[in-house]
């Protein structure tokens, strides 16, 4: 087997046991100076992000789908979470803004990179960390947007295929990320010099390898080939170039490996309405708290126990199951029975405040209320951001390695062992 194969191989490997573990974290891959993050909801790849290009990469993707970035950022909250690509295309998606196909899509473009880049790379250092902001599992089972694993076991191959088709006069990693230019100091025959003069704006030393690609709408494969050529003729220059600017609603998000800081108290708004949602979400984020938005009454009780949150509001009607019913089951769990609950509705009646006191929620407040009334609301029940609630850090080095299935509730780490996979996703580079 090819040396460049070998890392890829190994994340493949454990791609496997956490699938087939069913386990929520992150995997990180570590090659050098650069690094590589692959999010996971109960064994199922969300997000791939890189702490190189990312967002030149978040960029590609959104344009080979014909999709503007500015449509998903402009207007929008800060996202409460990292990595804040899957924080936006969750959000598109169960906003009906964006169509669950191009958001995998667009996932799928993210993760090929970053698999390519594993694989012509064989010093690969992979390590697994357990997930303790849950807000991006909140996301999963809201949007239900992941990568299939047929998916993923295609993108392995066409990752592996791509690393062997990559002109090898040069080692690809030292390239494959710079802004490719034509060498003007060559000297060609007239033939050739007239072709090189028209592929002068194509190579003007702005453009990656991958940004050819796009630009010529042709796969990663084919332009692979076609440069072949010009790596033989030596006709090509390599540039550095910069990421491109966060967006100033990421800026706080910009980090591609978990934050350590302490984190602003979570305030988590169940509600059937998407409309409320995205109200309260631009509310309460930009007043510096974090935000998950749940629509499932029937899942959000499981989601509770998991997230911990600082505050819950509280929708009244809901399908299945209403709000009183669902803060009487809040106070149940121990873990739970002193979160701040606040009832919405769009009633203010004396039936309504009574039924809310005899499910023991904490307040009650009206739907229509302006921005100030319920920022008030909030202040009064969670501490300020100076003094948050604490969360474990992760530790500075993370065991290396990969999870077990989940014990009392909690993902643990655990030995890998290539012979606990299951075969599908072992056989994929086979």
């Amino acid at each position: 087997m090819s040396n460049q194969v070998v890392g890829l191989l190994s994340l493949a490997r454990a791609i496997a046991q956490v699938n087939h573990n069913q386990v929520s974290g992150t995997l990180m891959v570590r090659q050098g100076q650069i690094h590589w993050r692959l999010d996971f909801h109960q064994g199922k790849l969300v997000c791939t992000t890189g702490s190189d290009h990312r967002v030149r990469r978040w960029r590609r993707a959104l344009l080979g789908q014909q999709i503007e970035p500015v449509e998903l950022t402009a207007g929008q909250p800060p996202t409460s979470y990292d990595p804040w690509e899957y924080a936006l295309l969750s959000r598109a998606v169960m906003a009906g803004q964006l169509d669950s196909g191009k958001a995998e899509h667009v996932l799928a473009a993210l993760t090929l990179e970053a698999l390519t880049q594993i694989a012509i790379d064989a010093t690969t250092r992979l390590t697994w960390e357990a997930r303790s902001n849950r807000l991006l599992d909140c996301a999963a089972v809201g949007s239900g947007l992941h990568l299939p694993g047929d998916r993923l076991q295609q993108l392995l191959k066409d990752a592996r295929d791509l690393s062997q088709l990559l002109p090898s006069d040069r080692p690809a990693q030292a390239w494959i990320d710079r802004g490719l230019s034509l060498d003007a100091g060559i000297e060609l025959d007239d033939s050739r010099q007239h072709t090189a003069l028209s592929l002068q704006p194509l190579f003007n030393g702005r453009r990656t390898f991958w940004d050819l690609a796009l630009k010529l709408n042709q796969s990663p494969a084919m332009t692979a080939r076609m440069l072949g050529y010009f790596f033989r003729q030596q006709l090509l220059t390599f540039q550095v170039l910069p990421d491109l600017e966060f967006p100033p609603m990421l800026s706080s998000t910009g980090s591609a490996t978990p934050a350590t800081k302490a984190e602003p108290p979570l305030v988590v708004c169940i509600d059937d309405s998407m409309v409320v949602l995205q109200r309260l979400e631009r509310i309460v984020t930009q007043a510096g708290y974090r935000f998950c938005g749940m629509r499932d009454s029937v899942q959000a009780l499981t989601q509770l126990i998991e997230l911990k949150p600082d505050l819950i509001l509280l929708d009244v009607v809901m399908p299945v199951v209403n709000g009183y019913e669902i803060c009487a089951q809040i106070r149940r769990v121990k873990a739970l029975e002193h979160t701040p609950i606040v009832i919405l509705t769009g009633h203010d009646g004396t039936i309504d405040r009574v039924r809310a006191k005899l499910a023991r929620a904490s307040e009650f407040l009206s739907k229509v209320s302006d921005s100030g009334r319920i920022l008030a609301t909030l202040e009064r029940h969670l501490p300020s951001h100076n003094s948050t609630r604490p969360h474990p850090p992760h530790p500075p080095h993370p065991d290396p390695s990969l999870p077990s299935r989940k014990a009392n509730g909690q993902d643990q780490g655990a030995g890998f062992s290539v012979n606990s996979s299951p075969s599908a996703f072992k056989s994929a580079l086979a």
